[in-house]
């Protein structure tokens, strides 16, 4: 029986693991955590519903998986050799793991509090919510907050605090002349026609920002200065990929993500998978987007064991939902759908698309549930259908 070996257990690599059902997955978290539901977790109404929040969209790895027959290892990836993994694990031994085929589903971090490479915040469930409660209480303190960075995580921060803490002075700065740029179907002009209505949010378009000192931070062409009691950076996506720096440099872009063929395998590899934010496949990283090349990664896999030439990835069709505080959202499927609150609530935002995010949360948080595996199924095959009648 051929060796999987999935690296990392976010979106993609816990996806893969769901529809295999026999593999060894590796990981830093004892823990699952639905990245996407964190802007609304930190910024519930009570500590109580955060608390419940956050335990609703996080389960135990090692629990689910065992039950699929996937061996869980809980630690950080040191170096892929050739069939072999190195994984530091948490008493500081390095364990060796043989494989056939591996997937790298390391995935991508940024600032805290929202997806950090940091070890120390992300080891358990327990040391994570602790984390998450000193920023909650950071952000309770605050009088004044600065945002900086208008895509998907920005938008929500300030769409999410700004309708629960109307009292709250908040700038977001963004380098663009408009919000979430690279999102399909303008679906930016309707969120920011949204945050230009919250009479607690000043916006500052085109313009970078600096920081002067420990609290003050300077736009970079008209100088304006922001004083802010809290700052989260936005911005500044890296892949998770410095354990190939060494071993595979050749694998890796100038930014540090893995360069794949169009069937999502490592160029110049047969048995090696990149998939998810971890890879330079050219589309948005979004959980949903992880998804659909995890579906395909699986599919490709099967392909290569029963013979067969692998076939290559379509990019999604582009689907994306953002929060615009607790009751609405805008959102798009396909870029043809459209869920803007458009005409009675344009000002505030569709609360079909905020049900619809909510239900995409309560799904993938079902510790790979029969139904979250039909959903992405049903996904998967629409995108394959849409590229076949194109």
């Amino acid at each position: 029986m051929k060796k999987l070996v999935i690296l990392g257990g976010g979106a993609a690599g816990f996806m893969i693991a769901v529809r295999l059902r026999r593999s060894k997955i590796s990981d830093m978290d004892a823990f699952f955590e639905y990245t996407p539901a964190l802007c609304s977790v930190l910024y519930e109404e009570t500590d109580e519903a955060f608390h419940k929040h956050f335990m609703n969209i996080t389960f135990d790895y090692e629990t689910i998986l065992k039950k699929m027959n996937v061996k869980f290892v809980l630690g950080s990836v040191q170096d892929l050799k050739d069939n072999q993994v190195l994984v530091a694990a948490r008493e500081d031994e390095v364990i060796r793991i043989d494989y056939d085929y591996v997937a790298i589903c390391t995935g991508s971090s940024y600032a805290d509090p929202w997806k950090t490479n940091d070890i120390t915040h992300t080891l358990t469930l327990e040391t994570r919510l602790a984390y998450l409660k000193e920023q909650r209480q950071a952000y309770l303190a605050a009088d004044s907050i600065l945002c900086i960075g208008g895509g998907p995580v920005g938008v929500e921060v300030v769409g999410e605090i700004s309708y629960r803490s109307p009292q709250k002075a908040i700038t977001l700065i963004n380098s663009g002349e408009q919000v979430l740029s690279s999102a399909p179907a303008n679906l930016g002009k309707h969120a920011q026609r949204i945050l230009e209505h919250r009479g607690n949010i000043v916006l500052i378009m085109n313009e970078k920002a600096e920081k002067k000192a420990d609290d003050i931070y300077e736009t970079d062409k008209t100088h304006r200065q922001i004083k802010a009691d809290l700052v989260y950076n936005c911005i500044g996506v890296k892949p998770n990929s410095e354990f190939l720096k060494e071993s595979h440099a050749d694998w890796l872009d100038e930014k540090g993500y893995i360069h794949v063929e169009r069937t999502l395998n490592v160029r110049g590899t047969d048995n090696v998978f990149a998939i998810g934010d971890i890879n330079n496949i050219g589309e948005p990283k979004l959980y949903y987007t992880a998804h659909m090349q995890a579906m395909h990664c699986v599919r490709n896999l099967s392909r290569v064991l029963s013979g067969q030439e692998m076939a290559p990835y379509h990019s999604a069709s582009p689907a994306m939902f953002i929060s615009m505080g607790p009751h609405y959202s805008v959102g798009t499927i396909s870029g043809i759908i459209q869920f803007t609150g458009w005409p009675f609530n344009k000002n505030k935002g569709s609360r079909i698309a905020a049900w619809l995010k909510y239900l995409i949360e309560k799904v993938s948080v079902q510790g790979g549930s029969s139904i979250e595996v039909l959903m992405n199924e049903t996904l998967y095959l629409y995108n394959s259908a849409q590229h076949v009648l194109c």
